[in-house]
């Protein structure tokens, strides 16, 4: 696979490779985000906090470019480096730092397979704290302007009746009918019209690791997915990536991850101006 490295090959790199830990707290959940073990040669990438847009009362939005570039700077990263993103769950929101990179013109990036669970299970080194920066890094954040990696409500809606656009949401099957509230309060149940399922944990192995192409391509047909341009969404734009990764993956292009994704088009507030499509009756 083109994105995504084994443990093995971080282990044998780690003197050539930036590692970054991107793990974070799931929706619902009070509480500071803390790992059982940090990879050894590990940097903090905080997708919540230090990454997201300030200021919007939305979970995990893109921050704009320039907080972007300082935060990396901060962290050492230079523009000739090579990094490996990892999460604490598996696959779960290492996707994000990756889809957050590349949208910033930084292409050397790669998912650790199997994130800190496979690290773990393979017996490979750990340390108690993240590793700090000796130096500050000449990171450059470059939009890519050909490429909408990330979309907001208004272009969402615009899609919803077109045939050339598909929108998938990857939360769970449940979440999707409406059949079960969302774990963030305030919230509509239901999902954007004439969008489809793909829930991300189907993507993924028991162990959490991405399947295999021809298992990743069949999802994709099945939902047909074939000559669209495809927009994905979840609860606040973090699996969403995880498609985005797969479809990547398997060839596709034009892809879009909305960045409000449900915490923002499920809010009761936009009842009136943003339609959901609920499947309980």
């Amino acid at each position: 696979m083109k994105n995504v490295k084994s443990c093995g090959w971080v282990v044998r790199n780690l003197d050539k490779v930036l590692v970054f830990d991107a793990g974070i707290v799931k929706p619902g959940l009070d509480e500071p985000y803390e790992p059982v073990a940090i990879a050894k040669g590990a940097r903090r990438f905080d997708i919540s906090y230090a990454l997201a847009k300030p200021n919007t009362g939305l979970s995990n939005m893109m921050c704009d470019q320039y907080q972007f570039q300082s935060h990396m700077r901060q962290l050492g990263v230079n523009q000739a480096d090579t990094i490996v993103v990892y999460d604490d769950k598996g696959l779960f929101s290492a996707a994000r730092a990756w889809w957050m990179l590349k949208s910033m013109g930084f292409d050397q990036v790669f998912i650790m397979d199997g994130g800190l669970p496979e690290w773990l299970r393979c017996g490979y080194p750990t340390q108690q704290a993240y590793t700090k920066p000796k130096v500050i890094g000449d990171f450059i954040a470059t939009l890519d302007l050909t490429h909408s990696y990330f979309i907001n409500r208004d272009k969402v809606l615009c899609s919803i009746s077109s045939n050339d656009y598909l929108l998938l949401d990857a939360r769970s099957p449940l979440r999707f009918s409406g059949s079960e509230a969302e774990p963030r309060i305030g919230m509509r149940s239901g999902h954007i019209p004439n969008s489809k399922n793909l829930h991300y944990q189907a993507l993924l192995t028991r162990e959490g690791r991405l399947r295999s192409i021809n298992e990743l391509a069949t999802f994709f047909h099945q939902l047909g997915c074939e000559n669209k341009s495809l927009q994905f969404s979840c609860g606040s734009g973090v699996t969403a990536c995880i498609l985005a990764l797969a479809a990547d993956e398997c060839g596709y292009g034009h892809l879009s991850v909305y960045d409000g994704s449900w915490s923002e088009w499920g809010r009761t507030e936009f009842t009136d101006e943003l339609p959901i499509h609920c499947d309980e009756v």
